[in-house]
């Protein structure tokens, strides 16, 4: 049985088509993906009633929007067990205040292996 089936992962990126692309690429993998483009959609996924096993989440959103980092904060607040996964194409995640250090971080551009490889360590 592949264990993939059963986690719920939410990814929030606000370029529509690199979340499409990344949600494709853990569809593939058998994770069931929730996207979201921004912090308001993220806060809704979170404080609904669906269980989610990890937060994959842009760094770099739209300037006068709170940051991946900020999403990744306060997911947590709300959803103590969530694990989660920063991407970042041109931020670096170290200049914010990680909420959760042991948070991973994926450099953009990334690879289907190294995605579901991030995703299957981060989530054990």
């Amino acid at each position: 049985m592949n264990l993939s089936v059963q986690r719920h992962v939410l990814v929030v990126e606000d370029d529509e088509s690199y979340r499409r692309l990344v949600v494709r690429m853990l569809e593939s993998a058998g994770y069931r993906v929730t996207a979201a483009g921004d912090f308001a959609a993220a806060m809704a996924v979170i404080d609904g009633p669906e269980a989610i096993d990890l937060l994959l989440t842009d760094v770099g959103m739209p300037p006068g929007t709170p940051h991946g980092v900020s999403i990744g904060s306060v997911a947590q607040l709300k959803r103590r067990e969530l694990r989660l996964i920063y991407m970042s194409g041109g931020f670096d995640p170290t200049d914010f205040v990680l909420h959760d250090e042991a948070a991973m971080i994926l450099r953009k551009p990334f690879t289907v292996s190294e995605l579901t490889e991030a995703v299957r360590q981060t989530l054990g």
